[in-house]
């Protein structure tokens, strides 16, 4: 119950963001990535963009092969935020990090 409260939380800040409906799911939206990046760690592999940073609230997001954007859910202060291709059946093509404020 806690659990899908805290992600029902994290859909809610993101839809008011204009990002994505849900959290983890593909978003119509390209990813703001215009924020100062410094103290950011970025790690992925053919599919998983995943992003820990400074302060937030930030979430990874990922471009696939398909065209879609996907984005993970939103953290703080170097939590680690995915985002899977995966989730819309293709690979990763590019992905980074989004400020969300």
């Amino acid at each position: 119950m806690r659990r899908a409260l805290v992600s029902g939380f994290a859909a809610v800040s993101l839809a008011a963001a204009g990002l994505v409906a849900t959290a983890g799911t593909a978003g119509a939206q390209v990813p703001n990535t215009h924020q100062p990046r410094s103290n950011c760690v970025d790690w992925h592999d053919s599919n998983t963009q995943g992003v820990a940073s400074v302060g937030g609230p930030y979430q990874a997001w990922v471009k696939c092969a398909n065209g879609r954007y996907v984005f993970g859910h939103a953290v703080r202060n170097y939590s680690w935020s995915y985002a899977y291709c995966t989730s819309v059946h293709s690979y990763r093509v590019a992905g980074d990090v989004s400020y969300l404020q």
